[in-house]
């Protein structure tokens, strides 16, 4: 009896299995689709998050859970505006958005790869320079191994790029080439030997 009843409830999940195929395949073969809002939408949204995100930062009683919760919303949907609207006014702005969150949440080889993403899809993004010199300074200080090669690619990117910008920190930039064999600290301490 039992392998009566073990037989037939096998037979009718198979039946109902097979109806749910054909079902999928006229509906185009996706399980489920999500429609991606509007630009303007998506603007709102984000505008939403980072204002709760300001007003989290600065009550102490909230947990870092909750934190953490509203700064992922945030990044997905900033992600989203660039995936869609490569093209949208603030495509750009939200991917550097996005590199400087994951930078803040202390992952910085995730924010390195969104500003790769940012330096190679918008060349003339008015912050592009700072994007070049963070991903600089990511190499220097805190790539595990330090890349020396990829430090010199975007210190020299930044100094070709941009000529004009403010002196000091292209004089940086080119002091920072001259001496990119010492590491960070080794830097810092033939700057100041002890005394």
């Amino acid at each position: 009896m039992i392998k009566y009843l073990l037989g037939i409830i096998t037979i009718a999940t198979l039946i109902v299995s097979c109806g749910g195929e054909d079902e999928k395949k006229e509906q185009g073969g996706e399980f489920y689709s999500t429609e991606v809002p509007e630009a303007d939408v998506l603007r709102v949204g984000i505008k939403q998050l980072e204002d709760s995100l300001m007003k989290i930062s600065q009550d102490r009683n909230v947990d870092s859970k909750v934190t953490n919760l509203v700064q992922q919303a945030c990044i997905e949907k900033l992600k989203l505006m660039y995936q869609a609207y490569p093209k949208d006014k603030d495509a750009a702005l939200s991917l550097h958005k996005v590199s400087m969150m994951y930078s803040a949440m202390g992952v910085p080889n995730l924010s390195v790869k969104y500003a790769d993403s940012l330096i190679e899809q918008y060349p003339k993004y008015e912050d592009r320079w700072l994007v070049l010199q963070s991903n600089a300074m990511y190499y220097d200080m805190e790539a595990q191994p330090r890349d020396k090669e990829k430090m010199r690619y975007y210190l020299e990117k930044l100094i070709k790029e941009y000529p004009n910008l403010d002196p000091e920190i292209l004089d940086q930039s080119k002091s920072r080439l001259e001496t990119i064999d010492l590491t960070f600290d080794e830097l810092i301490k033939q700057q100041n030997p002890p005394s």
